[in-house]
């Protein structure tokens, strides 16, 4: 029997990365329905180019529609809902704004509202086997301690309103998917490939890169401060080839999954490891973690391509439970490799194809 999906959040990395996987198998595939903004309509015409390209993929199995997930009924014709009702059998729910620094309200309609919009049209969905939704471990929000991946609600703050929208969101979720069968997937820190280093985006651990790049000049550079917090990064091809076995597994069925780092290393072993693969030098001396972000500036943090809220990440003492994810991927050769064998990967990678050469802040 053939799956037919629908993905939201196309053409964004992950969607765009999953279909890429999933047309691995393509006499298991009937076809691809591919939500996108009105906007971002090039951009989407110019990936379904490249898949048919790349894969074994047909026109007639990637199907664009134009929708919008704030609206009811995700803004689509109503020949177009009939038409998914009766053919989709797997959801894959990604769209989402994912900006650290974005404004509360367009938070909650993007993330909250939209994953109801979501929600409500898969259950019209008359032979749906999987609706698979993406959260993110950070629904922990400022949580200190282990943290299970069959934990959610709780009473503490968040560092920013993606965090606080993201959680609301899953909340809402899990009191309306009633008895779909879903898959809720928990993503940490996405980075580049484990085996080539190849990334699509500059953001996240990557202003460690660009500052790296800027004050070489300087180099070697001092430690920031001495804490030593555990950070979650995750090669996306980890994320997508999981995602994709738990997400068709029946043991993946109302399951929650973290896909974050089992063994994961400290902030300031990240930073040494960084430092060390891109001078050959080991870092020097230690400066405060507070004189650091007091002399982030707007300025300097444009010039790193940084959001000052990513700090937060690099500081917070969380650890993110994989019991159920290591469980249910035993077997299949799907693990998350060692951070340590990644980063000079995702150091040449960087120094070979970013794309400015950039000068001393």
């Amino acid at each position: 029997m053939t799956r037919t999906y629908l993905m939201t959040g196309f053409p964004g990395f992950l969607a765009t990365k999953l279909i890429e996987r999933l047309a691995l198998v393509p006499e298991q595939i009937d076809c691809f329905y591919l939500l996108h903004l009105k906007h971002e309509y090039a951009s989407a015409v110019s990936q379904k180019e490249q898949f048919l390209r790349t894969t074994s993929l047909k026109e007639e199995q990637l199907i664009l529609i134009e929708g919008d997930i704030t609206k009811e009924g995700l803004g689509l014709p109503e020949s177009i809902r009939k038409e998914l009702v009766s053919r989709v059998t797997h959801l894959f729910h990604l769209a989402a704004l994912y900006d650290l620094a974005t404004a509360y309200a367009a938070a909650f309609r993007i993330n909250v509202t939209g994953t109801s919009n979501v929600t409500r049209l898969a259950h019209t969905f008359v032979h749906l086997e999987r609706y698979v939704y993406f959260s993110t471990a950070y629904v922990s929000g400022l949580r200190i301690g282990t943290i299970s991946e069959n934990e959610l609600t709780h009473q503490v703050d968040f560092k920013n309103a993606y965090e606080e929208t993201k959680y609301l969101a899953e909340v809402r979720f899990r009191e309306e998917v009633g008895t779909l069968p879903y898959t809720i997937i928990r993503p940490g820190i996405v980075v580049g490939h484990s085996q080539t280093g190849e990334t699509p985006k500059w953001d996240g651990v990557y202003f460690v890169l660009n500052a790296l790049r800027l004050l070489r000049p300087f180099a070697p550079l001092p430690y920031a401060g001495r804490a030593n917090a555990l950070v979650n990064l995750v090669p996306y091809d980890y994320v997508v080839n999981a995602t994709t076995y738990l997400s068709h597994a029946p043991a993946g069925i109302r399951t929650t999954y973290h896909l974050t780092d089992p063994f994961p290393h400290g902030a300031r072993a990240i930073y040494e490891m960084l430092h060390v693969v891109y001078y050959g030098s080991y870092p020097r001396g230690t400066v405060p973690f507070r004189l650091v972000t007091s002399l982030l500036t707007p300025r300097i943090a444009k010039r790193l391509q940084m959001q000052r809220q990513t700090l937060d990440y690099f500081v917070h003492p969380a650890r993110y439970d994989t019991s159920n994810a290591l469980r249910d991927l035993d077997g299949t050769g799907i693990i998350c490799p060692d951070l340590a064998e990644l980063i000079p990967r995702l150091v040449t990678y960087y120094k070979t194809k970013h794309p400015q050469t950039g000068e001393p802040v």
